[in-house]
């Protein structure tokens, strides 16, 4: 699958529509392109968004080596942190972080040099823990229950 080529079309198409292309990413291991918006369409906007989405991929087929399946979505509440301008954008916010061996839920306080600094509940109280972002294998946004 040519990639650029497929991100670029639906890039022009968000475009066209006033929307926000999040993630395209194309899993060969279950031959899924995943084509993911930064909306909050309800289903019957996103039906028409997928039929639309389909329509204008017809045309590429060529561009992937077998058939594949089409999966369009939003990113949802929980959406992923995925750079240092994510995360500078998420302080103040109630996230999740997973490092090698251990996971936290907190609000994140802040970020600075690399060190990103939660407050977490330990039981009844409350404590700050820093963390390396060199160490974070995982970081999105959470809902507190």
């Amino acid at each position: 699958m040519k990639s650029e080529k497929i991100r670029n079309v639906l890039q022009e198409y968000a475009d066209k529509n006033g929307y926000t292309l999040f993630e395209v990413e194309y899993h060969a291991n279950d031959q899924t392109l995943a084509v993911v918006f930064d909306e909050d369409f309800d289903m019957t906007v996103l039906e028409t968004v997928s039929k639309e989405v389909s329509d204008l991929l017809d045309p590429y087929e060529d561009e992937f080596d077998d058939h594949y399946f089409l999966d369009v979505s939003t990113v949802g509440v929980e959406r992923p942190i995925r750079n240092e301008e994510e995360l500078h954008a998420a302080i103040g916010q109630y996230v999740y972080v997973r490092c090698k061996d251990e996971e936290y839920y907190g609000d994140l306080l802040s970020y600075a040099e690399g060190i990103l600094e939660l407050q977490v509940r330990d039981k009844t109280r409350t404590k700050n823990v820093s963390l390396a972002y060199a160490d974070v294998k995982e970081m999105r946004y959470a809902v507190r229950f």
